[in-house]
């Protein structure tokens, strides 16, 4: 009798179905909370501090999400695989 290999298949019920595999996400990196250093939305990009005082400047996905910040502004920043910003999330403005 020859061994029956199956690879890349299931049998349930007497059907063989493919196995499905999870799709691929787009997973990103988040900082909870940075300090705004400055606004850039003609090209766009955002400069902000973060809590351990690195200072990073990225690209933002769109200008949409750009508009209303400020220096000084805290937000919790969300980044792509490609580090570009995709999501910020204002935690509170600055004092006048």
């Amino acid at each position: 009798m020859r061994p029956f290999i199956l690879t890349g298949f299931l049998v349930l019920s007497g059907i063989a179905t493919p196995f499905a595999t999870p799709e691929i996400s787009l997973a990103s990196l988040a900082y909870t909370r940075v300090i705004i250093e400055a606004v850039d939305e003609s090209a766009p990009s955002l400069t902000f501090r973060t809590t351990e005082g690195e200072v990073w400047t990225l690209t933002a996905s769109s200008t949409d999400i750009l508009k209303g910040l400020r220096k000084g502004d805290t937000c919790s920043v969300e980044l792509d695989l490609d580090d570009r910003v995709t999501k910020i999330v204002r935690v509170d403005a600055p004092s006048p």
